[in-house]
């Protein structure tokens, strides 16, 4: 990202320079054309070399005020360009910034529930008289909240090396199918719920991670059914167009409301933040979307209140 960030800044100010230049050029002839053109008025009996110092001397003095209109020129207009080139250098940084503080914020914020009922139902365990059966519960609560705390942490763990490729081991060809019906298979076998439907197009070929691609499926999957309802259907369809492979992930549930589409990918957002909502930490999108850009591929969605979502990932073929 940042290699790629710096070719375009490089290009933007060689761009910006040639502007500059050009724009310089263009300025110093046409005040030179007229700082040149000839207007001495001369006496009678001025002798030719007189003449010729005369206009020399005035040559010399407008080329000088021609230089100094055309640098005033080039320096307007490179401190505008730069200025705007700033502005638009620094959007990036300062939405990255913005991104990283409302991370790190949410971060905070879902770390401290499991933090606080570890340590309420600690102090409440060493009061005097506490009796064995309440010190039984009260460790109980406490595995349960470092469970959370850990499966938080993992998570934030997986976003992080998705995000900057770290432990990315060597891409390899698999046929995006097999790998999904593998996956399903396992599921099924775990005894999580399976896709109504489910149809795979043969030979989808792909250059990526198999693991990635059957966490983004398991991840769809899941939460088609935890956000779809107790009647929802799921299906799950994989085909290849002229460039891409694509795995869509349906279902006919409740939908998303539009306002919340654009988020839907960012960490820690979720749809519904009521009590009745399903449990988790709102990472499992934001996580899927950065494997899917890991594999050089695209996750979006689609979806209407009312009509179910589609969830649709999107890579490039192989050959």
């Amino acid at each position: 990202m940042f290699a790629h960030a710096r070719r375009r800044l490089t290009l933007a100010y060689i761009v910006m320079f040639a502007l500059v230049l050009i724009g310089f050029t263009i300025a110093f002839l046409v005040l030179i054309s007229i700082v040149l053109a000839p207007n001495f008025d001369l006496a009678p009996d001025t002798s030719s070399e007189q003449a010729a110092q005369i206009a020399y001397d005035a040559a010399v003095e407008r080329i000088g005020l021609a230089l100094v209109a055309a640098d005033v020129f080039a320096v307007a207009f490179v401190g505008f360009g730069a200025w705007l080139l700033a502005a638009r250098t620094l959007r990036p940084i300062r939405e990255a910034h913005e991104r990283q503080q409302r991370f790190v914020a949410d971060a905070s914020h879902e770390m401290r529930t499991p933090l606080t009922a570890i340590r309420a139902t600690t102090e409440n365990a060493l009061r005097p008289g506490t009796s064995p059966v309440d010190e039984t519960g009260a460790l109980r609560t406490i595995a349960v909240a470092a469970e959370d705390l850990s499966s938080l942490t993992a998570d934030l763990l997986t976003l992080a090396q998705s995000a900057d490729g770290t432990l990315y081991t060597e891409a390899a060809p698999f046929d995006l199918s097999v790998v999904i019906a593998e996956r399903l298979s396992l599921r099924s076998a775990a005894g999580s719920p399976a896709p109504a439907l489910v149809r795979l197009a043969p030979d989808v070929l792909v250059v990526g991670h198999a693991e990635d691609v059957s966490r983004i499926c398991d991840n769809l999957v899941d939460n088609a059914f935890r956000y779809g309802g107790p009647d929802v259907r799921v299906e799950v369809r994989t085909r290849a167009t002229e460039r891409h492979a694509v795995l869509e992930v349906s279902d006919n549930g409740p939908g998303i409301a539009s306002s919340d589409q654009a988020h839907l990918f960012e960490p820690f957002f979720r749809v519904r933040a009521d009590a009745a909502a399903p449990t988790g930490t709102g990472l499992g999108l934001a996580i899927t979307a950065a494997l899917a850009r890991r594999n050089r591929g695209r996750l979006n969605a689609e979806s209407q209140p009312g009509r179910g979502s589609t969830f649709r990932l999107s890579l490039p073929r192989s050959g």
